[in-house]
């Protein structure tokens, strides 16, 4: 209704500008048919222009007020033109009165129904087939404003051509009452057959995605499947419009009643499309019901006379019909499943398989599982092309700690508010600390949360189902605004920052939001994954916040999926009790622990910078805000830079200096300066190093054993995790002795408990079945030395051929084991 409202004005002079421009007296002398059709098909390719010009150019470079002052400016160049146009051609010739409209509401008139219910059909059938395109495509072309409007001009192009032709070639009435019919029958053909032609993209070696982000080949898939019925709904318009005004006459009554119609069904395409046609049948039938319907208006066209043999534009419409029929009968059903397949196809390739396929009012979701074991491991939901979001436990992490960060150090929340439920981990977080009272949580997609229940595995818990939870299925940024309720905590999963319309979960105007929606010292955490953004586009990001926060900071584990972390007020002190609640209730701790902050320290070695740094490193950087969205441009990241960048972070010591000199940590950390602090660090930046460049995977290992007590990293540096583990622990419940398969979690789980023993056994285990790696051996020669068996060390070296060989591995563990143990390497 608002959007309706605010469009209504400028939207109703653009459709009254056609109808009047054709009254001009300089045209009544011109044909009315190629009138109409120039006129008609040179606006549209306007519109390509405007689409294209500032998507690409204008919106980055003046914001959207500036393009929007562009645009106005350009009303008024076309205005002024006009004037002048009226003068240089001194005064209107007299000119006979036009006849009275037949147009009128009277007992005994019969406007021309059939043409204007054709006019009405054509724009519906149009409308909704550019949301099945757009659709289509997304299963192949990246989400982002620059694809949309690229498809948008391609539509247009072909649109704005097909008029130009028209008012080109089509002049006589009567021939364009015979000819209509057939565009008609080409339109329901071209739909079918671009759709089954559609030119699937040849993915270059090695790559498995179709997410594409060239402007050139979103363009030419465009191209491909719209623009050949777009071009024939371009003939179609004025054609109409040419007919029409044979029975009304007057020219802006025709092409005002006509627009009215075409433009109606254009409104009501997109609608039922949405929210009807696709949630219930899909894409793919939504499709075939278009080139159908296409089809029966081609029927309504017809008079008897269409379908003679023994007249030519008979016996191609009797051509054109079998051929439609032909099409309908032979067609490949669940060919989308195809589609669908192709979109999956990398992360099929990993071992995750489909469990539930949406087609919603919005976008394509499919929800894919990886099993581990025979059990499940994973979920992954993909929009679209694009994976969404993820069960996994690298993902588990960051997004549980949107939860944990905030209620560590605001313990006594009671109200949480999560914007985009995503697969619902931050959501299951929330839920976890049972001191929350009220937990509201928003997404603008209903599929997202009725997927929650296709989730199995060893923990399903389902937060949609605790009573504290209420679910709406609104626009966050709406719900910012037009919620009166005050929240302790506010958090997101949001989507990337890049994906189409996830800008606006970005911007100043964002922030400030969440910041009017808290209580005195509430805290908003959100997701700023550096790794998927230029540098200057996180320093953009950065600063909106700080701008909305003047309290913030900046927290990661150990990836470069950060956390902006704002608090409304100053923040207080928590005493060393409130800062360990969460691992003092068995419920959180066990959460906190299988995602790798097993105590209090580690979450305090997550900070990376305070509100200082942010404003020194955004000094005179411009912030991303609602007008200026360009500021996040479609540029590809550049990795080298993003962890150039993040190592300034990352590194433990500097990291420690400005965790306790600074004022906030100082203020909202109790012992913010203990000596303690600086072994967590210093595992914050090994675990990065590891990650990202690789490490000495056994050095690292017997720093976490022999160093720490921590469980995570032994498990991590042996390629195991808390999920991993659970699953191989209930394998191996069920059989013994354990197979190999589940054998190298199972020692990882054994020296996650420094059970050296067990581990060791288990290893043999895979030594006598003759299973046993390198990587095996190496770590059973470590473990025995560790162990205080120098000796069965020593046989095991000397009688395993890997052992004997040289290389800088061999050499750094033989020479370790030999200072530390005494330990005779092999000759």
């Amino acid at each position: 209704v608002l959007s309706f409202a605010i469009l209504l004005v400028p939207t109703t002079a653009m459709g009254l500008t056609l109808p009047v421009v054709l009254e001009d007296p300089a045209l009544a002398s011109h044909d009315f048919g190629r009138a109409i059709g120039l006129l008609y098909g040179w606006n549209t390719l306007g519109a390509v222009t405007g689409a294209l010009l500032g998507e690409m150019f204008l919106v980055k470079a003046l914001g959207l007020w500036g393009t929007s002052l562009v645009a106005g400016s350009v009303n008024c160049l076309a205005a002024a033109l006009v004037l002048l146009l009226a003068r240089a051609t001194g005064p209107t010739p007299a000119i006979s009165p036009a006849p009275a409209s037949r147009l009128r509401l009277e007992v005994n008139y019969r406007p021309p129904w059939r043409l204007l219910f054709v006019s009405l059909g054509a724009g519906a059938l149009l409308l909704c087939l550019e949301v099945v395109w757009f659709r289509f495509l997304r299963l192949y072309v990246a989400s982002s404003s620059t694809a949309f409007a690229m498809m948008l001009a391609v539509v247009l192009a072909g649109i704005g051509s097909g008029g130009v032709v028209s008012g080109t070639i089509l002049r006589r009435v009567a021939r364009l009452r015979e000819w209509l019919p057939h565009i008609l029958m080409l339109a329901a053909i071209a739909a079918l057959l671009s759709y089954l032609f559609f030119p699937i993209p040849v993915l270059p070696t090695g790559v498995l995605s179709y997410y594409l982000e060239s402007w050139q080949k979103i363009a030419l898939l465009s191209l491909a499947l719209m623009f050949p019925v777009a071009f024939l709904s371009g003939m179609l318009f004025p054609s109409i419009v040419d007919l029409v005004q044979s029975s009304v006459e007057s020219r802006i009554n025709s092409v005002g009643i006509t627009t009215l119609f075409n433009t109606s069904g254009a409104a009501a395409g997109p609608l039922v499309a949405s929210f009807v046609l696709l949630p219930s049948i899909g894409f793919e039938r939504t499709l075939i019901l278009c080139a159908a319907s296409y089809a029966l208006l081609a029927a309504a066209m017809s008079g008897r006379e269409s379908w003679s043999a023994k007249r030519p534009h008979g016996a191609a419409m009797l051509g054109l019909g079998t051929v439609f029929i032909l099409l309908v009968l032979f067609f490949p059903y669940h060919r989308d499943e195809a589609h669908f397949a192709n979109a999956r196809r990398l992360f099929e390739s990993e071992n995750q398989h489909l469990v539930k396929k949406v087609e919603g009012s919005s976008d394509t979701w499919q929800l894919l599982r990886r099993d581990l074991f025979g059990e499940p491991y994973y979920y992954r939901l993909m929009t679209n092309a694009f994976s969404m979001s993820a069960t996994n436990p690298r993902n588990q992490r960051y997004m549980r700690l949107f939860a944990y960060l905030p209620l560590t150090l605001r313990p006594e929340s009671e109200d949480a508010l999560l914007i985009c439920y995503g697969v619902g981990v931050t959501a299951d977080a929330l839920a976890c600390d049972r001191h929350l009272k009220r937990i509201d949580i928003v997404d603008i997609s209903k599929e997202v949360f009725s997927l929650t229940d296709y989730y199995s595995d060893l923990d399903n818990t389902n937060p949609l189902h605790d009573p504290r939870v209420t679910t709406y299925v609104q626009d966050g940024r709406f719900f910012l605004q037009a919620s009166p309720r005050q929240y302790d905590l506010i958090t997101g999963e949001p989507p990337p920052p890049k994906v189409a319309g996830a800008v606006n979960l970005y911007t100043q105007e964002f922030f400030m939001s969440m910041f009017a929606r808290l209580k005195e010292n509430g805290i908003a955490t959100f997701w700023l994954p550096i790794y998927q953004l230029q540098v200057n586009e996180t320093e953009a990001i950065l600063r909106a916040f700080h701008n909305a926060f003047p309290n913030a900071s900046l927290w990661a584990s150990s990836d470069e999926e950060w956390i902006m972390m704002g608090i409304k007020g100053p923040g207080r002190r928590r005493s060393e009790g409130e800062a360990r609640r969460l691992w003092n209730e068995t419920t959180t701790r066990a959460d906190l622990t299988r995602v790798g902050i097993e105590v209090p320290e580690q979450m305090a070695a997550l900070f990376l910078m305070d509100g200082e740094e942010i404003d020194r490193i955004t000094e005179g950087v411009e912030p991303l805000t609602d007008f200026y969205p360009k500021r996040l441009s479609d540029l590809l990241p550049d990795p080298h830079a993003a962890d150039q960048f993040a190592w300034t972070y990352m590194e433990g010591a500097p990291a420690l200096r400005r965790f306790q000199s600074s004022v906030l940590a100082q203020t909202i950390w109790p012992n913010a300066r203990q000596s303690s602090l600086e072994s967590f660090f210093l595992l914050r930046e090994t675990r990065y190093l590891s990650e990202n460049a690789g490490s000495n995977w056994l050095a690292e290992l017997d720093l976490y054993l022999r160093g720490s007590r921590l469980r995570v990293p032994v498990l991590e540096v042996l390629g195991s995790d808390e999920f991993r583990l659970s699953l191989a622990e209930k394998v191996a419940a069920k059989s013994q002795p354990p197979s190999s398969e589940i054998v190298p979690d199972l020692v990882a789980g054994a020296l996650a408990q420094r059970d050296f023993g067990g581990a060791i056994r288990l290893l043999e285990i895979e030594k006598d079945r003759h299973t046993a790696e390198p990587r095996d051996i190496y770590l059973l020669t470590y473990l025995y030395c560790l162990n205080g068996n120098v000796e069965k060390a020593e046989e095991l070296a000397a009688s395993d051929a890997e052992s004997k060989q040289k290389g800088p591995f061999v050499d750094w563990l033989w020479d370790k084991l030999r200072a530390e143990f005494g330990f005779r390497p092999p000759h």
